[in-house]
């Protein structure tokens, strides 16, 4: 195995302006364009990563993500606090990891679907 290449992770139909206003917008990841001959209508929204070819994946469910589950994807930032400031300017309720990690400060939001979302900075 070579690494992982994505995560996919499911939104309710329709609200792709929410996805993207979360992810891009307060979260500043950057939207790739969908591979060529991907068939049209099919919703999905993809992110890149700072790290070349490893990707954030969305894909359109009916059924919405469950908001009591602790199953989550983290994303590395380089400035936590900055972070964290930019989540509760757009409304949402960051809240610090219960288990301290020794050099991984974290914290850890849903998204507006109720996916769980951890942040970290790993100190270097």
């Amino acid at each position: 195995m070579r690494r992982l290449q994505h995560v996919a992770v499911t939104f309710p139909p329709g609200r792709e302006d929410d996805l993207r206003g979360f992810y891009g917008g307060v979260l500043g990841l950057a939207e790739t364009p969908l591979p060529a001959g991907t068939p049209p209508g099919v919703g999905w929204v993809w992110f890149a990563t700072d790290d070349e070819g490893v990707e954030l994946h969305f894909i359109p469910h009916p059924r919405a993500p469950d908001p009591e589950r602790i199953h989550h994807l983290c994303l590395e930032v380089d400035d936590l606090a900055g972070v964290r400031a930019a989540l509760r300017a757009a409304g949402h309720a960051p809240h610090d990891a219960g288990t301290p990690i020794p050099g991984r400060e974290r914290l850890f939001v849903r998204d507006p679907f109720g996916n769980l979302v951890e942040v970290v900075r790993i100190a270097g």
